[in-house]
C-alpha cells in the first residue's frame, strides 16, 4: 500500500476479504491471502481480521442498525460494507476513537472511487456513534430477534428452537459469535506437547495444555496459524479437540487395515498417522483432485507420507467388498457446527442443503459398509448440528449391527443416546456428531 493510504490499509483489506468471501471465498483464505498482499504490519493485519470476522458475525445486526438510519434501504454491496465496516467499529471496538471511525469510513469511500456517498456514509455514521448495541431495535418475534440479534438465519434458528427449545437455540447462536480458541493438535511423531509448550514459550507466544485432552495445546496468537513457528516444520495441526473423538472412537488395533472416506483436507487422516502409523495400514480417499493435494501437502509437512496411501476417486465406487477391518467417513456436511469458526457459513446454506447433504451422506455410509469386513467397525463423524446430517443415519445400518459405547472416560461426557455430540454453548467445542458402529459377523 502506498504511505497515503497506510492509514486506511486495514479497512480496505477488511473491504476487500469481504468482497471474496461474498464471491464464495473461505473467510481465513481471503484474509490471509490479502493481508498477505497488501504487506500489511501485525497490527493492521489483526485489525483486518477482526473488524472482518466481527461484520461476519454480527451482519443483520449490523444492518439493522444501518437501516434504521436510511431513508433508502436499497444500497449497492460497495457502500454497505463501508456503512457495516464502521459500524463493526463503532458496536465492537471500545478502543478506536468514534472520530477516528467515521473519518477512516469516507476516507474508504474516496479510495473505492465512492465520492457521491461519503455524506451518507458520514451522516448514518455519525448517528450510530451514540449508540450501544442494546439501542439497535430488533423485531418483536422471538425467533425473529434472535435471528437478528444473533446474524443467523431464521429459517435455522427455527429449526433449533422447535427441537431443543428458544433457550437452546438462543445459547448455541450467541456462542456461535463468540471468538473461539486457536486450538492445536500436536504432531507427537515429532515433537511431545509439553516440548512443544517450551517452543512456544521460546518464541514468546502464549500456549496452554487443554485439560482432558493432552494432544491439544490452545495459543493466543492473531493472523493465520500458517504463520505461526513450527508450523512449517510439522509440529502441529490446526484441529479442534472435538475432531480428535473420530479416531479415538475408531481405535484402530496393530495389523489393522483402515479406510478414511472423505479425507480431504486430512485433519483425521493425519491424527490417526500420528497415532498408529507403522502399526496399521491406512487409506484415505476423496473426491477432489484438488483437495487432496492438501492432504499431500499435509502428509508432506507433518512427516508422515510413509504411512498413508491415498486415492483419488469417488468413494461411493471405490474398493473392493469386504477389504478393510475399520472405515472411518467424515462425512461433508452442511458444517453448521463450525460457523463460530467459519461465520459466513450461515450465509451461504439453505434449508435444501441439509436434505441433499443427508442423502449424499447415506450413499457414503452404504458404500462404506459395502467395502468393510463382516464384525468391521465403522465411524461416522460430521461437523453438523443436525440429526438429518448424524443420528438419523442410524436407521440405514444392516440388521444385527450395534452402535458401541466406548469405556474411554473422555468420550462419556459427550455421549447421550449412543451418540457423541459437541456443542459450542455446552463444551466451548466445535458442533460435531459422531457414533460407532460394529456391524454383524
Amino acid at each position: 500500500m502506498t504511505d497515503l493510504a497506510k492509514g486506511l490499509a486495514p479497512r480496505i483489506a477488511a473491504f476487500k476479504a469481504l468482497e471474496r468471501i461474498r464471491a464464495g471465498a473461505h473467510s481465513e483464505t481471503a484474509l490471509s491471502e490479502i493481508c498477505s498482499q497488501f504487506e500489511l504490519p501485525a497490527r493492521d493485519t489483526s485489525l483486518a481480521w477482526a473488524v472482518t470476522m466481527a461484520i461476519l458475525r454480527n451482519r443483520n445486526l449490523l444492518d439493522a442498525a444501518i437501516d434504521a438510519h436510511l431513508e433508502r434501504k436499497k444500497l449497492d454491496s460497495a457502500t454497505r460494507d463501508i456503512l457495516r465496516i464502521g459500524a463493526a467499529q463503532t458496536f465492537f471496538f471500545d478502543r478506536i476513537p468514534k472520530h477516528a471511525i467515521v473519518s477512516t469510513s469516507v476516507q474508504l469511500a474516496r479510495h473505492l472511487k465512492k465520492e457521491p456517498v461519503t455524506g451518507l456514509v458520514n451522516a448514518v455514521l455519525r448517528k450510530l456513534q451514540n449508540l450501544t448495541i442494546d439501542d439497535i431495535s430488533l423485531p418483536e418475534n422471538r425467533v425473529k430477534r434472535t435471528a437478528v440479534r444473533y446474524s443467523h438465519p431464521e429459517w435455522l434458528i427455527q429449526r433449533w428452537v422447535n427441537r431443543y427449545g428458544r433457550g437452546f437455540a438462543g445459547a448455541l447462536a450467541a456462542a456461535n459469535n463468540i471468538e473461539p480458541p486457536l486450538t492445536l493438535r500436536t504432531n507427537i511423531k515429532k515433537i511431545p506437547p509439553r516440548k512443544l509448550l517450551g517452543f512456544f514459550s521460546g518464541q514468546g507466544i502464549d500456549a496452554e495444555q487443554i485439560r482432558h485432552f493432552p494432544e491439544y495445546i490452545k495459543v493466543e496468537a492473531p493472523g493465520h496459524p500458517s504463520k505461526l513457528p513450527g508450523f512449517k516444520d510439522g509440529f502441529f495441526s490446526v484441529q479442534d479437540p472435538a475432531f480428535g473423538f473420530p479416531v479415538e472412537l475408531l481405535d484402530p488395533l496393530p495389523g489393522e487395515k483402515i479406510l478414511e472416506i472423505g479425507c480431504a483436507p486430512g485433519g483425521k487422516l493425519t491424527h490417526l498417522a500420528e497415532r498408529f502409523g507403522g502399526e496399521i495400514v491406512l487409506d484415505g480417499v476423496d473426491i477432489s483432485k484438488d483437495r487432496l493435494e492438501l492432504v499431500e501437502e499435509n502428509l508432506d509437512r507433518l512427516g508422515l507420507s510413509k504411512y498413508v496411501t491415498l486415492h483419488n476417486a469417488d468413494a461411493r465406487n471405490f474398493g473392493e467388498p469386504e477389504t478393510y477391518d475399520a472405515i472411518l467417513i467424515d462425512a461433508p456436511c452442511t458444517s453448521f457446527g463450525v460457523i463460530r469458526r467459519h461465520p459466513e457459513i450461515r450465509y451461504e446454506r439453505s434449508p435444501g442443503d441439509i436434505e441433499r447433504m443427508s442423502e449424499l451422506q447415506r450413499e457414503l455410509i452404504i458404500a462404506g459398509l459395502r467395502v468393510l469386513k463382516p464384525g468391521g467397525r465403522l465411524v461416522y463423524c460430521a461437523c453438523s448440528t443436525e440429526p438429518e446430517e448424524g443420528e438419523k443415519h442410524i436407521d440405514i445400518l444392516p440388521p444385527g449391527s450395534k452402535v458401541i459405547i466406548p469405556k474411554n472416560h473422555t468420550l462419556a461426557a459427550y455421549i447421550s443416546d449412543n451418540i457423541l455430540r459437541t456443542w459450542p454453548h455446552l463444551h466451548n467445542l466445535d458442533g460435531s456428531v459422531a457414533f460407532l458402529v460394529e456391524t454383524p459377523r
